[in-house]
């Protein structure tokens, strides 16, 4: 069977006896439905609670179980869950013990194994990666998958690991790359890692962000977690996206420290998303180290094109389309009876046309009043709205194929998007890897095969879309 997602969750209790609580992106990634009979067995020699939909793998022992179901307060479906108690679980479970479910698949057959969570500081474990052609690509502190989904729409990566910490984002994830591994839990609970070919990494930067708390990450330090994970995918290359303060921060020089010894090589730069033709202004830094001295001499970051500046009106929904207006008086009110600070703020970004050329970043908060963010002024003036969910999507050129889940809130998408970054710079630097290794993988193949190299004549060449292309 092949293993398809793992999470980690702290036993709770019912009825003062250990809780099995299986939650819906467990069930119906393992492929249960509403009211099918689950086969439970424990294992205490094993110290191993086995759930699987199949009676024929099943021991004599097994006891029955059922999944339930409720309904989704958004999409108004029904979702499968699993909910069980009792004291045939104490001996494996204690109540307030992490432990780990991990999911298995075989096409109608599902499995899940729960177990105390097996971590070790020291030593972490490789998993296998299935064979394909396209570059393989783990994603640590994945968010919602949206900047994993425009590397994957390069079509030179495919995913084969996710890691993140919100059920929620997990599940958008696991409906966006249903064949990828997904980790659903804390960075640092989580001890192995598919081998990858590039690991693209975005560390929580709400400690450095301008728009965060600015507390440098004292409290809440991942590095040696994701260190040794980096170390456990083998990846060739690393790819960093974070806000430029996270760079002179204490965390990224012991990251960078800890991953020395395999990745001596970096390049580092900043990027305006406005300058590669974002209409919404997104500052970030982005870091590549690399394994080989090669690849890192191979690597430049794509300059920033020339190109027509768009309009906001070019993002916008048709005007027939139905909107939520708001009084942009009130708001004035309310804004002008704040204190000093708030009132000697800039407005000219906050209330714009379709004629404008640039607009303030997109944050997560999106949806809160806010002088910092960008509104859509009525053609009268004397209302505004906030950007719709397509006209965000289309301004951060997020890929037309990704998805979110049906029961996924609409304030919760707006942050998931709020959270990513412009599509447009990820795939220019995801191109410009892709073409490292594969000048990488032709020059290998040229040293070992050099009886065929007159015969063969390769070159890699990234047109005017910024798109790789292999002329032979």
């Amino acid at each position: 069977m092949r293993p398809i997602m793992k999470k980690v969750y702290t036993i709770s209790k019912k009825a003062e006896q250990p809780r099995v609580w299986l939650q819906s992106l467990v069930c119906e990634a393992a492929g249960w439905k509403e009211g099918e009979t689950l086969y439970v067995q424990v294992l205490e020699d094993k110290q191993e609670i086995i759930i699987e939909n199949k009676t024929e793998h099943a021991a004599v022992d097994s006891h029955v179980v059922h999944v339930s179901g409720r309904k989704s307060p958004t999409s108004q479906k029904r979702r499968p869950l699993v909910d069980s108690s009792g004291s045939r679980y104490a001996s494996i479970l204690s109540i307030k013990q992490k432990v780990e479910i991990c999911v298995f698949t075989e096409g109608d057959y599902g499995r899940v194994i729960i177990r105390p969570l097996q971590y070790k500081l020291m030593a972490s474990k490789t998993i296998q990666s299935p064979a394909d052609e396209r570059i393989r690509l783990l994603s640590m502190c994945a968010g919602a998958g949206i900047g994993t989904s425009c590397m994957v729409d390069t079509n030179y990566f495919t995913p084969v690991m996710e890691i993140e910490w919100e059920d929620d984002s997990s599940e958008v994830i696991k409906h966006n790359y249903p064949n990828s591994y997904l980790f659903n839990g804390d960075l640092r609970d989580c001890n192995e890692a598919v081998k990858s070919d590039v690991a693209f990494i975005s560390l929580p930067c709400d400690q450095h962000s301008s728009l965060g708390y600015q507390e440098g990450n004292v409290m809440n330090n991942l590095v040696l977690a994701a260190s040794k994970l980096i170390k456990s995918s083998k990846s060739k290359i690393l790819f960093f996206e974070n806000v430029p303060q996270f760079y002179k921060s204490d965390s990224w020089f012991i990251l960078k420290d800890l991953l020395g010894d395999i990745y001596p090589y970096w390049q580092e730069k900043n990027i305006e998303s406005w300058d590669y033709g974002s209409i919404a202004t997104r500052n970030r830094t982005y870091a590549v180290g690399f394994s080989d001295y090669e690849l890192f001499q191979s690597f430049e970051f794509p300059r920033a094109p020339k190109l027509r500046r768009k309009k906001l009106k070019d993002y916008l929904e048709s005007p027939k389309s139905k909107f939520e207006w708001k009084s942009l008086a009130k708001w004035m009110n309310s804004f002008q009876s704040r204190d000093s600070s708030w009132k000697n703020r800039s407005l000219d970004k906050t209330f714009v046309t379709g004629e404008v050329k640039q607009i303030n970043a997109i944050p997560a908060r999106y949806r809160s009043q806010c002088a910092s963010n960008s509104y859509v002024l009525s053609e009268n003036r004397e209302s505004f709205r906030f950007l719709t969910e397509k006209e965000i999507r289309k301004i951060l050129h997020v890929p037309d194929w990704f998805e979110f889940c049906d029961h996924t809130p609409v304030t919760r998408r707006y942050e998931m998007l709020g959270q990513s970054v412009d599509g447009n710079v990820i795939r220019a630097i995801a191109n410009n890897i892709a073409m490292v290794l594969m000048k990488h993988s032709f020059h290998t193949i040229k040293e070992h095969v050099k009886e065929i190299k007159d015969k063969t004549v390769a070159s890699v060449n990234i047109a005017t879309n910024g798109q790789l292309e292999l002329m032979i």
